[in-house]
């Protein structure tokens, strides 16, 4: 009941900013009410695909769960979207978003690449023959949803023009670098956005072999001006990555 209560005074606070923001839409100009109105139609798209993942779970066991429902990549989309929404908002600078664990035996849906759900875990431990093109074809399915996150961050507009691509740092990538040996060294890394002018794009930066990844990290740290000389066990900075 307590949940229930909860979720109606959100649509109740919903309701409220749409009707402000109507209001408000009167007393702006031209180019200011076309962002308004964009701004305000991503928030009511997530709320409408937020009800249907909602009505999807109503009669699933979410304690013990024992089917797989959300299609997955309509689920990492919705996550996306209120990401980048949340940055329209002022609400946060940063965000995290972690598709699943390493070490993740549960099933999960991929729409339109598989008939029937299956276990990214179990498939990186079965790479013997052509057993790798099962797990390329997640690892593909999972670049998709990245490109939808950038392609995403490049429509929005700032007020110089720039796009929130242009002004971010979007990196891509994972703790492990084989799956069936879980080895954790030399781990490849996608770096998008050009950080306000800072990264140049378009290149393959190959670093020294035993280059730890926390000296990404403490780059991408000063990148976003964190007057910090180190981050865990960082022994120096990528200095290939500015422009």
């Amino acid at each position: 009941m307590a949940d229930s209560r909860y979720r109606e005074h959100l649509v109740d606070v919903t309701s409220l900013v749409l009707a402000d923001a109507k209001s408000l839409s009167k007393k702006l100009g031209r180019n200011d009410q076309r962002t308004l109105d964009e701004f305000m139609s991503m928030v009511r798209n997530i709320e409408i695909r937020i009800s249907k993942m909602q009505k999807m779970i109503t009669n699933s066991n979410l304690k013990k769960p024992v089917d797989e429902i959300l299609p997955r990549g309509e689920y990492i989309r919705l996550q996306a979207d209120l990401m980048i929404l949340a940055f329209q908002m002022g609400l946060t600078n940063i965000c995290t978003f972690m598709i699943g664990p390493e070490r993740w035996d549960a099933t999960l849906m991929y729409e339109g690449v598989f008939d029937k759900p299956v276990q990214h875990h179990n498939m990186t431990h079965n790479q013997k023959g052509n057993g790798y093109k099962e797990v390329q074809k997640i690892d593909i399915f999972h670049m998709e949803q990245y490109a939808y996150i950038l392609s995403r961050m490049k429509e929005v507009r700032e007020s110089d023009g720039s796009s929130m691509l242009d002004n971010s740092v979007v990196t891509y990538g994972a703790a492990l670098g084989d799956g069936a040996t879980h080895q954790y060294f030399d781990l490849p890394l996608i770096v998008a956005g050009k950080a306000q002018g800072q990264v140049k794009q378009g290149r393959f930066i190959r670093c020294k072999s035993g280059t730890l990844n926390s000296n990404m990290w403490l780059s991408i740290a000063q990148l976003m001006g964190l007057e910090i000389d180190s981050f865990a066990d960082s022994t120096g900075l990528i200095s290939d990555m500015w422009t």
